[in-house]
């Protein structure tokens, strides 16, 4: 083959490759992120889900229809309205496949994610203005500490610069997945947006994953959101008057099953901090009269 020869092949317009297997993983990954927010998708967008896995509509087909079912406002769809449509969103961004290694990553998928939502609640894409805190029932009520709203920018920067400073091999050691786990809890706790961090930061997490090459298992997201949740929460939780120091173990078993498919044992009971729940005093991002009182 001469050298010129190359000239043969043309570019051509990127198609996707997804088959029916990746098709429900996104799915199972999209619908079972929802978990993280209490929420559940519709028997219908779940009948949507099963003719796109099996090629009896297009993805744009399905978006279109869930977001016109929903635009009816039947009083019965209310509660599936969230966790339908950024379903929907998800597995657009996970069909398509799209990454870049940026801090700006982050609010093109939230925004991606939350387009059809009210905008002055989700603020899709834009960064929160005010510090927040959120009750967390395994910590009996407690709150981790975000980062400050004027540190964002520079907080996902740095996070950025020193993930980009090594690469992963082909394959994954734990020691690769305790430090990309480090830099997953971190991403979290900056919690950049008023709503919805914990999907934003795991449809980052998958994309990322992918542009590197490595294939995402489907039970943990599908089964466990929850728990990857808690995880996160523990990953960044530290009271030293109560003696809980961040704990970044569950969230690696979480990553562990994922990539390696370790089988780890993923159970919400094994989060609680009951230090907290023996002496609601400890509380220390939330006023102890709001403590939850008992074991969640």
């Amino acid at each position: 083959m001469s050298a010129d020869s190359l000239d043969a092949f043309p570019y051509e317009i990127s198609a996707q490759l997804s088959n029916e297997a990746m098709r429900r993983h996104y799915w199972a990954t999209a619908i079972g992120l929802q978990a993280v927010d209490g929420l559940e998708v519709s028997p219908y967008l779940r009948e949507l889900a099963r003719d796109y896995e099996q090629g009896r509509c297009t993805l744009q087909e399905t978006g279109e229809l869930i977001r016109t079912y929903h635009a009816e406002g039947a009083h019965d769809r209310r509660a599936t309205t969230e966790a339908d449509l950024v379903s929907q969103r998800i597995v657009e961004m996970l069909e398509a496949g799209s990454f870049t290694f940026a801090p700006d990553m982050l609010p093109l998928i939230h925004h991606t994610l939350f387009q059809d939502m009210d905008a002055e609640v989700y603020q899709p894409g834009q960064f929160k203005t005010e510090r927040l805190v959120k009750q967390e029932d395994i910590l009996n009520g407690d709150s981790v500490l975000y980062a400050d709203p004027a540190m964002i920018q520079t907080s996902l920067d740095y996070l950025f610069r020193e993930e980009g400073r090594e690469g992963y091999s082909t394959s994954l050691s734990e020691a690769d997945i305790a430090r990309l786990t480090k830099f997953v809890a971190l991403l979290w706790q900056v919690h950049p947006f008023v709503e919805g961090n914990t999907r934003t930061v795991a449809v980052f997490s998958e994309l990322y994953l992918g542009s590197l090459g490595f294939a995402v298992g489907n039970e943990p997201f599908q089964k466990h959101a929850r728990y990857y949740r808690d995880a996160l929460v523990r990953a960044n939780y530290r009271n030293n008057e109560a003696g809980i120091p961040p704990e970044r173990g569950p969230l690696e078993a979480f990553y562990e099953n994922l990539l390696l498919d370790t089988g780890h044992q993923l159970n919400r009971e094994d989060l609680i901090c009951p230090e907290l729940f023996d002496n609601p005093q400890l509380l220390k991002h939330i006023d102890p009269s709001r403590a939850l009182k008992t074991h969640p």
